[in-house]
């Protein structure tokens, strides 16, 4: 009799060891293959970071800043919205700093005048949401995408003159369409380059600096890391 419960023991045991294999099959490691109609067999990557450095040349009142700048980067997360891989939605942090070197000259108003050079900054921030369309599934190489983000812009606007400075912060709404490329070392590949162009409009304003708004075209490049 005791043989036989034990049989029925060691049966059930291994019954339930497998049904919560099958259960907590997401969590194993071998959960990796994945096949549709459009994409060849390989990881099921369902989301990915990138860190992209950012340049940026600014297009609204160049009286105050003309120069582009090369001090941007930009950090984001996208996760896949269907089984194709052509939608995913995400959010990105993004940061730039312009600034331009006005020499010294003398300025008047009225019956005074003051001489004196200019340092000019512009300090711009947004977080957004995004949601991007790939041309092709990721077991491509390179991959064409586009997208739209929407969010909250910040902008600082600071101008420093001998040992004085004025500072405005103007907060608005940010919208930032978006083309590029995904580029994979390998077909199906967890590591892969970004480069993309994107027009900018915030609707930052500053009175104090004459801004009505704030525009730039940019250009970043980074590392993908994708995930699953």
């Amino acid at each position: 009799m005791k043989k036989y419960f034990f049989i029925l023991t060691f049966v059930a045991v291994a019954v339930s060891v497998q049904a919560q294999y099958y259960y907590d099959r997401s969590k194993n490691p071998d959960r990796t293959i994945r096949k549709t109609t459009n994409s060849n067999e390989g990881r099921d990557f369902d989301h990915y970071f990138f860190l992209s450095w950012d340049a940026n040349k600014p297009l609204s009142n160049a009286n105050f800043i003309s120069s582009a700048s090369s001090f941007g980067m930009k950090l984001g997360f996208r996760k896949r919205l269907n089984d194709v891989d052509r939608l995913w939605a995400g959010a990105d942090f993004s940061y730039s700093i312009y600034k331009q070197y006005i020499p010294y000259q003398t300025y008047t108003s009225g019956n005074q005048s003051t001489s004196t050079d200019l340092y000019n900054y512009t300090y711009s921030y947004s977080v957004t949401a995004n949601i991007d369309y790939l041309f092709f599934s990721q077991d491509k190489i390179v991959i064409p995408y586009a997208g739209l983000a929407v969010g909250v812009a910040a902008n600082k606007f600071s101008q420093y003159y001998n040992i004085y400075g004025t500072t405005n912060t103007g907060w608005g709404v940010q919208l930032r369409p978006e083309a590029g490329l995904l580029v994979g070392f390998t077909k199906n590949s967890p590591w892969r380059l970004k480069a993309g162009v994107h027009y900018d409009y915030a609707s930052s304003k500053s009175t104090t600096f004459g801004y009505n708004n704030f525009l730039n075209m940019g250009f970043q490049v980074g590392i993908v890391k994708m995930a699953w």
